[in-house]
């Protein structure tokens, strides 16, 4: 659908405001329903009503698209029978697109899962915790309204290395802090330096792999991305567990702000080099 790389990035801008969005809805509404749907706030009856009303939205998603029509699929070419979606990797831009794109979802992965035993251990009820995991949606549903017109200055690599950067530094704060207002503040600074993060990562991509192939790229950044939120909290509820859960966000802090020069390398001169 795009004519220029400002457009791709402005496409990609609006259709990451859904998962943002998507990310408000959930765990707002959630801690409501933990809260006040039951006899007394957090009691069996409440989570019941809260799985159930999360019950309802895949449903609403089948209604709204089950009268979509797909695009037919383009015929494979002999020339491109023989390819691998492994060989993908083989190329530097790639490998490090996907490093970059596996850390940022992982901090995404962090403040989800962590935050939540982080308010526990503070006292604060589900519904503050909501409020808190859905600040951080708003503000990266916003980003991504004004993205389009901040891509245009901007070019991604320089908003992915500025991410990471921010990324980090945010996370070195936010375990220090102890009320629920310095919280969402984090959390609103976390959602605006995230949000720019799926789209950007979504236009390199589009440019960095040939047209044939970039269905391939999508799936295997995806599967990259379930991989890491199989795994990932797996690891972050024994380190949790272990060592406590502000060591988490220092750990990851120090990890995503370290792979910044990663993606400082995804500059468009960087990218002709590797393929000369």
């Amino acid at each position: 659908m795009a004519a220029d790389t400002n457009q791709l990035k402005e496409t990609f801008s609006w259709l990451a405001i859904g998962p943002a969005f998507s990310n408000f809805i959930g765990p707002f509404f959630s801690g409501l329903m933990i809260d006040h749907a039951g006899a007394m706030p957090a009691d069996a009856d409440g989570f019941r009503a809260t799985f159930v009303m999360l019950t309802l939205f895949p449903l609403l998603a089948w209604l709204w698209i089950r009268n979509i029509r797909e695009k037919p699929i383009a015929p494979q070419l002999p020339e491109h029978a023989n390819s691998r979606v492994w060989d993908l990797l083989h190329e530097p831009m790639m490998r490090r697109l996907l490093l970059v794109n596996w850390l940022l979802a992982s901090c995404w992965d962090v403040h989800t899962f962590v935050v939540p035993v982080l308010g526990h251990e503070r006292g604060l009820s589900a519904s503050v915790v909501g409020t808190i995991l859905g600040s951080f949606a708003v503000a990266s549903a916003l980003t991504r309204v004004f993205l389009p017109w901040i891509a245009k200055r901007l070019q991604e690599y320089r908003l992915l290395t500025g991410a990471m950067i921010g990324t980090g530094l945010i996370f070195a704060i936010y375990p220090l802090v102890d009320s629920a207002l310095a919280m969402g503040i984090c959390s609103v600074c976390l959602g605006v330096v995230l949000g720019v993060v799926q789209p950007m990562v979504m236009s390199t991509l589009h440019q960095i792999t040939p047209e044939h192939r970039q269905g391939e790229a999508f799936g295997l950044r995806i599967m990259t991305i379930n991989a890491s939120s199989v795994l990932m909290p797996l690891m972050f509820g024994a380190a949790g567990a272990v060592l406590g859960v502000s060591l988490i966000f220092w750990v990851m802090g120090l990890a995503v702000a370290g792979g910044a020069p990663q993606a400082w390398r995804l500059r468009p001169n960087g990218q002709a080099t590797e393929h000369t």
